[in-house]
């Protein structure tokens, strides 16, 4: 059994940006290179609309139905166990396999700073994060809040250091494949890497269960997580390519560290780029201790309502469910070798398919169960769902950049995980959703 009342709203918080904040140290930034500044940033700001919104109608989901399971829980009340599976299954695999883009990017600014990398930095990354999450959610996300905390104490130095270096002309430069400032082909081509600044925020819904009053903490948690992360997203677009260039930061496995080491801005050796850098590391870090919570409580859940192998549904003696822990490093770890960028979009792509869902299980939640007890109703709550709708879908749309070698395996892994569906659900049927509170 998980630990109740274990979190308050400023750890809800610290959990929002720490599972988004690694984003805005790097990955976002190959939407320049794909689509130039102008177009990243009009993506960037529909993307804070869908994710800010998504998160929103999770915080209201959230209080309604809280538990682990968060987005899996909820396609489950409103569409039956099957669709519930599926988005499960989609996020859960999100998540474990983002973990393996993280410590890439870890990896490439250890490199830069420390000239540490490789699988020595993967292999430790893994053990410690995994052996602490074992040891209790409080000592996991007591961490990772002090990591959010440093991180953006990081982003926001950065601005103030870059705010002076930056230049107009240096942000409307165009990369040589782009060829206009802005149109609806470079801004579509942005979205996938756009989104990866607020992305998985809407997460925080699976620490629900674990929540003090969840009614109060998670919607003030939500918020607080998604106003600092549209302010340090706007920090990172404007500052780095406006002072490195959009060339620069555009290819850059470390991208504020490349800016800041730029000859426009204070060059190779900087104390204060290292010092950025170890903040990003922090960043990265906080992001990889929250994937590793989000992805092992999905799973957790899943198992314990019998849609997965029992195993998985098991804890510890601190309350932890370390079955779960361990398969995510198994996947992970061999998951870092592979091109950070077409992870990210195999990540974004697995995550919309969801999101498409959730938008449409609040709305079906929110007409067909209009009683349900909501300590936090959103204001406007069908129009935002709606708008969240058409943007998911372009989304998903835009992700079949995608390289065809991934697409088959996501493909291969859903069908896998459909068939083991039909196997549990020949022996035992999931007829209603389990009480988790």
């Amino acid at each position: 059994m998980l630990k109740k009342s274990a979190l308050g709203w400023p750890k809800i918080a610290g959990l929002g940006i720490a599972l988004v904040v690694a984003g805005q140290f790097s990955g976002w930034n190959f939407g320049l290179a794909a689509g130039g500044w102008l177009n990243m940033l009009v993506a960037t700001l529909l993307m804070a609309l869908l994710c800010g919104g998504l998160a929103l109608c999770v915080a209201e989901l959230s209080t309604a139905l809280p538990s682990a399971g968060g987005v899996f829980v909820y396609a489950q009340s409103a569409f039956g166990p099957f669709v519930g599976y599926l988005v499960g299954v989609a996020c859960a695999l999100a998540l474990t396999i983002g973990t393996g883009a993280a410590a890439t990017f870890i990896c490439a600014y250890t490199e830069s700073i420390f000239g540490l990398g490789g699988w020595t930095v993967k292999i430790a990354l893994f053990a410690v994060i995994i052996g602490i999450h074992m040891r209790g959610v409080g000592e996991a996300m007591g961490l990772t809040f002090i990591a959010g905390v440093i991180a953006v104490i990081a982003l926001l130095t950065f601005g103030v250091a870059m705010a002076p270096h930056v230049e107009l002309a240096t942000l409307l430069e165009l990369p040589a494949s782009v060829a206009t400032p802005v149109s609806l082909g470079g801004i579509f081509a942005c979205v996938p890497f756009a989104i990866w600044l607020f992305i998985t925020v809407e997460q925080t819904g699976s620490a629900a269960e674990e929540a003090h009053n969840s009614g109060r903490t998670m919607p003030r948690g939500i918020l607080a997580a998604i106003g600092t992360l549209l302010v340090t997203a706007l920090v990172v677009l404007v500052c780095a390519p406006g002072a490195g260039g959009v060339e620069l930061v555009g290819s850059a496995g470390d991208p504020l560290y490349a800016a800041m080491s730029s000859n426009s801005a204070f060059g190779e050796g900087s104390w204060l780029a290292r010092v950025i850098g170890c903040g990003a590391v922090f960043g990265l870090i906080a992001t990889f201790f929250s994937l590793v919570y989000t992805a092992s409580r999905q799973l957790f859940a899943m198992a314990r309502d019998g849609l997965f192998p029992q195993w998985l549904g098991k804890t510890g003696k601190r309350g932890t469910p370390y079955p779960a822990l361990l398969l995510i490093g198994a996947i992970g770890l061999p998951v870092s070798e592979v091109d950070p960028a077409t992870v990210m979009l195999a990540v974004v792509l697995l995550l919309n398919v969801g999101y498409l869902l959730i938008f449409g299980a609040y709305l079906r939640i929110k007409t067909r169960q209009p009683d349900l007890p909501r300590p936090f109703t959103l204001p406007g709550g069908k129009l935002v769902a709606w708008l969240g709708l058409a943007l998911t879908l372009v989304v998903i749309a835009a992700c079949f950049q995608l390289d065809m070698l991934m697409l088959i395996a996501l493909a291969v892994t859903f069908t896998l995980c459909i068939f083991n569906y039909l196997l549990r659900n020949r022996r035992t049927t999931v007829t209603e959703v389990p009480d988790h509170a």
